[in-house]
């Protein structure tokens, strides 16, 4: 069985899991922890532990089938109760483990085992991290719910510590992987704020797996407001990927206007286009589940 990583946060990360084990894989995840909002926020604040909300959704995509149910509670949101409300019960629940385990890593390894997880589910960094950056009109932003929530495109992002700590299991199966797919999300605040952490991009780079980044079939309002595939691949390259992408997998029904042109750019740049029509019939601006894995299945 090919030994795949995939990498980034949000919905994209969960959803190409998801297509993985669909597919029969067991994929490793690399999970951003620089969430800083919602409920992952309140409890870095509150408990002091490094974001779960990621970590939980990765966690239930590759749940088995006989811990579905399990899977589907972790994601419950409370509505109502005062300190609960807005919480994910999976989100609590990983605090719980972090205090009886002893720390966030074995909260994640006793979750994977209570949900039989296909894979492994790796954060990227234990180090309680903060994401600021600068929008294209060159003004300062000051964390990672700011960055998302921005009326301008952004420009750059970096960490806060500079260079924190990766984890170094994540670091082993870059190593080892056959395949590398940076996933579809938000760009700069689930995507890039991984190979800011010290190691992670160098050991992309120093791996002799395909690296293949999946591109959004819409930009994110704000953060990548007007942004072609194009710009999102030159993102990835400024933030420590230059010249390590092998393919692109593109919406032809996405955010690119003349998918043909910027297949041709890409090609000119060493980059091997892959182009699917791939958007929700029902929600556009999403991945369709069964397309992109009809195009991942391919790919493989």
């Amino acid at each position: 069985m090919p030994r795949i990583v995939a990498l980034g946060g949000g919905t994209g990360l969960p959803l190409l899991l998801r297509i993985f084990v669909a597919l029969g894989y067991e994929p490793s995840a690399i999970v951003t922890m620089a969430d800083d909002g919602g409920s992952s926020g309140r409890l870095r604040k509150e408990l002091g532990i490094v974001p779960p909300g990621d970590v939980r959704n990765c966690l239930a995509a590759l749940a088995s089938e006989d811990e579905r149910y399990f899977a589907e509670m972790m994601s419950y949101r409370f509505t109502a109760g005062e300190g609960l409300e807005g919480h994910a019960l999976g989100n609590l629940i990983i605090a719980a483990l972090c205090d009886m385990a002893g720390s966030f890593e074995q909260a994640v390894k006793e979750l994977e085992r209570h949900l039989d997880v296909k894979g492994r589910v790796l954060p990227s960094t234990f180090e309680n991290i903060e994401l600021h950056g600068l929008d294209r009109a060159g003004n300062l932003i000051q964390g990672q719910e700011s960055l998302a929530t921005s009326s301008i495109a952004i420009d750059e992002v970096y960490l806060t510590p500079r260079c924190p700590q990766a984890n170094p299991e994540a670091l082993k199966v870059l190593e080892e992987a056959d395949y590398i797919f940076v996933s579809p999300g938000s760009l700069y605040t689930s995507i890039i704020p991984n190979l800011l952490v010290d190691g992670i991009a160098q050991a992309i780079r120093a791996s002799k797996a395909t690296v293949i980044y999946v591109c959004n079939v819409a930009n994110m309002r704000g953060e990548t407001t007007g942004f072609s595939s194009i710009d999102h691949v030159h993102a990835l390259a400024a933030h420590g990927l230059k010249g390590r992408l092998d393919k692109v997998v593109l919406a032809s029904d996405g955010i690119d206007s003349d998918c043909q042109s910027v297949a041709a750019i890409l090609k000119s740049e060493g980059i091997e286009p892959l182009i699917f029509e791939l958007a929700d019939d029902i929600n556009p601006n999403r991945h369709s589940f069964e397309k992109l894995r009809s195009a991942l299945g391919q790919v493989m």
